[in-house]
């Protein structure tokens, strides 16, 4: 029996949980199918015994896998793993959480059982594979790799179920080039990738599944850039022509904060129909002579107008009406003064009566004075 020690200590990636070591595994055999059509994947709960089987069709492991930053993935822009080190991390979570892990790797004719040994080296536990070369096969398996994990519970399968849309009935959706929207109400703020659950973004009004060549994930498949979420979401709907989209940008829903940007990004050029139909429906509520403004000095310009009438938006609402092709800039001729002559005139006509004539006469003189 052959002994592979990793570098990886007992506490490595002390934030990961159960429900993230599956997924890392999960997609590592979505991985492998997606590289070759027939490599099927499989993902299978035994819930009498309590244990997983994940695994491919025709995948074999190399024990050169095992150093960190070896791959087979890594030039795949369809696959989401970029280091290949996700089964062995996934490995060690697992292992550190009391569930057994089994490698059968039945194209090399191995079994791989890891667990944590002391090490001399480093004066600490860490992660070690012991590969079986002379494994007893009662019969030759279905599947070249199958790799089976123990003690897992039902409610724990519920919650990986919950975090893989592969194992859902995912409802009803809007499919783009650039993923999944998810309409139900239950995926609200929800953000996958390729099907696996990466996290939650709260400012988000539906939930989003990103194919994985528009989007980077760390090695904790953790999201924390805030404008890259906004600006996907934003160039996934601006292919989306729909009276939703519309209430969204008139909302001024995070999802479609740079909407307007996503123009020149977007292949089906639906962004044009979208914003004409947000000129059309701003037209319809406020009137013919409404001009959108989101600030004060526009507001102050616009009312200057006798002819146009302001009226607040927010920043990303304006620049989407004002993209309309049908939107014309409004010539803005400030109202024009009554000048000084026909003002006096207006005040004599209403004052007469608390003047005396000879006041009266004096104003009247001083009116047909006033050069304009």
């Amino acid at each position: 029996m052959s002994k592979y020690e990793l570098s990886l200590s007992k506490d490595y990636v002390p934030d990961w949980t159960l429900v993230d070591a599956i997924r890392e595994l999960f997609q590592n055999a979505l991985d492998q199918q997606t590289i070759s059509d027939d490599n099927k994947m499989f993902f299978e709960f035994d819930a009498e015994a309590q244990a997983l089987h994940i695994g491919n069709k025709s995948s074999v492991l190399n024990v050169k896998t095992l150093l960190l930053g070896s791959s087979s993935k890594r030039d795949d822009p369809n696959t989401i793993g970029q280091f290949g080190e996700g089964y062995k991390i996934a490995t060690l979570v697992l292992t550190r959480l009391n569930k057994p892990v089994t490698f059968y790797n039945y194209g090399a004719k191995e079994v791989w059982k890891p667990r944590f040994v002391n090490s001399r080296r480093y004066g600490e536990e860490i992660l070690t594979f012991f590969v079986d070369k002379k494994y007893p096969w009662e019969k030759v398996p279905d599947n070249n790799l199958t790799i089976i994990i123990e003690n897992i519970t039902n409610q724990e399968y519920q919650d990986i179920v919950e975090s893989d849309l592969h194992l859902q009935e995912v409802g009803k959706i809007i499919e783009s080039s650039f993923g999944r929207i998810l309409e139900e109400e239950k995926y609200k703020g929800k953000v996958f990738v390729n099907g696996l659950f990466v996290c939650n973004y709260s400012e988000y009004t539906q939930g989003y599944d990103f194919k994985p060549e528009y989007i980077k994930i760390d090695r904790d498949r953790k999201l924390a850039d805030s404008f890259e979420l906004k600006w996907l979401s934003s160039r996934m709907l601006s292919g989306v022509n729909s009276n939703k989209t519309v209430d969204m940008i008139k909302n001024s829903s995070p999802d479609v904060q740079y909407i307007t940007s996503a123009y020149a990004t977007n292949a089906n050029n639906k962004l044009r129909e979208i914003v004409d139909n947000v000129y059309d429906d701003f037209r319809n509520e406020h009137g013919e002579n409404a001009i959108p403004v989101s600030n004060q000095e526009e507001y102050t310009e616009v009312s200057k107008s006798a002819k146009y009438r302001p009226v607040y938006v927010s920043s990303s609402h304006a620049i989407a009406i004002k993209t309309s092709h049908k939107y014309v800039k409004p010539a803005l001729e400030p109202e024009k003064k009554e000048s000084v002559n026909k003002r006096l005139v207006s005040w004599l006509d209403s004052h007469k009566q608390s003047l005396s004539k000879k006041a009266i006469k004096q104003l009247e003189e001083i009116i047909e004075d006033v050069v304009e």
